[in-house]
């Protein structure tokens, strides 16, 4: 049997101080009309338990929301959205449920940056890396420098950073929809040298709902998951090179073989936590030579990624999904893709763990 998105919602990525992590789930699945009549639900989400002390979170939801069905919450860190669609596709493809509803919700500023930055750490080795210091930007950075000392101009981060703005001003859910350019950079707040503040992600409270059923839409409005895949990657620590995410461009270049896509064609979410990443991962695949040019790539991050879109972090891979999901099938931000195959890849950490979502319309 086969497993289809049929449709969804999503709510804007922004800091909604006044919504709580049932507030956001009710939100979001009120405004999707196909969420009424499902027979199992996922929640995706990292942070329950830090921001808002609060355990089994899949329960206290579908009480919320009036959902009278069998419900389980999944957390596998920042690709914990992918991993749940996986479990929902598995679960139709099965034949064990019809249609699955899968949401992804979090809460990251209710507490101080600072607060907030160490919850996200947490993703990392505790006793490894978290407790000797070491945080996500600082793997980003000493990334960059790698590749800076391979040849990659440091205005490459920058114009990927300028791309995801500029797609994300038209998204009506992104949280950065603002326009910026390379003399922004020059005053931005230093992370961990190279690495600046426009360089990453925006830390922001979001909930998305798709549903996964066992038979497509009536209208033609749905795709198919045709392949979901994992890979898992070696600590950043225990590498030769912290900027060679293997796991994602290994997992990348079998799904792109497999199905002949050109990553320059088809409708693409990549996971860019920090831009040092995508830039990476293109490279390492060939895509893209030392000076980065992104003007080929027509559907890449239509929504604006995590960098602009904004990184609610369990609930980022179900925007991703989403996204690709409209890009196929109606339009995103104004934009629609001929392509047959949409592709989503999240991860993570820095390529701790990668996972890889296929659709075809």
């Amino acid at each position: 049997m086969r497993a289809h998105i049929i449709g969804g919602s999503v709510v804007k990525v922004d800091r909604h101080f006044e919504l709580g992590y049932r507030d956001l789930a009710y939100k979001v699945t009120k405004d999707c009309l196909e969420c009424s009549d499902v027979d199992y639900v996922i929640v995706s989400s990292v942070l329950p338990e830090l921001s808002a002390h609060q355990l089994d979170l899949g329960t206290h939801i579908v009480q919320w929301i009036g959902k009278k069905v069998p419900v389980a919450r999944v957390e596998s860190g920042e690709s914990s959205g992918l991993a749940a669609v996986e479990l929902a596709a598995s679960l139709v493809a099965s034949g064990a449920y019809k249609r699955v509803m899968v949401v992804g919700v979090e809460k990251v500023t209710e507490y101080p940056t600072y607060t907030a930055n160490y919850f996200y750490s947490l993703t990392l080795d505790y006793e490894y890396e978290v407790l000797r210091g070491v945080s996500p930007p600082v793997y980003a950075a000493l990334a960059m420098k790698e590749l800076i000392k391979s040849g990659v101009r440091r205005d490459c981060f920058s114009n990927w950073a300028i791309r995801m703005h500029e797609n994300a001003v038209s998204v009506p859910h992104a949280m950065l929809k603002f326009k910026i350019t390379h003399e922004s950079f020059k005053d931005a707040q230093v992370l961990s040298d190279p690495l600046t503040l426009y360089d990453s992600f925006a830390f922001g409270d979001g909930a998305a709902a798709i549903v996964v059923s066992s038979t497509p839409d009536r209208n033609g409005s749905s795709v198919e998951i045709v392949l979901s895949k994992t890979e898992v990657g070696l600590p950043a620590y225990a590498r030769d090179n912290i900027s060679d995410l293997t796991a994602s461009t290994k997992l990348l270049k079998e799904v792109t073989n497999r199905f002949e896509l050109d990553l320059r064609k088809v409708a693409v979410e990549l996971h860019d936590s920090y831009t040092t990443y995508p830039i990476a991962i293109l490279r390492s695949l060939g895509y893209m030579d030392d000076r980065c040019d992104l003007d080929e790539f027509e559907f890449l991050n239509t929504s604006g990624g995590l960098k602009a879109r904004g990184h609610p972090i369990g609930a980022t891979g179900i925007y991703q999904a989403y996204e690709v999901f409209k890009v196929l099938t109606d339009s995103l931000g104004g934009k629609r893709a001929l392509s047959e195959y949409g592709l989503v890849h999240s991860m993570s950490g820095p390529d701790n763990l990668s996972r890889v979502l296929v659709l075809k319309r």
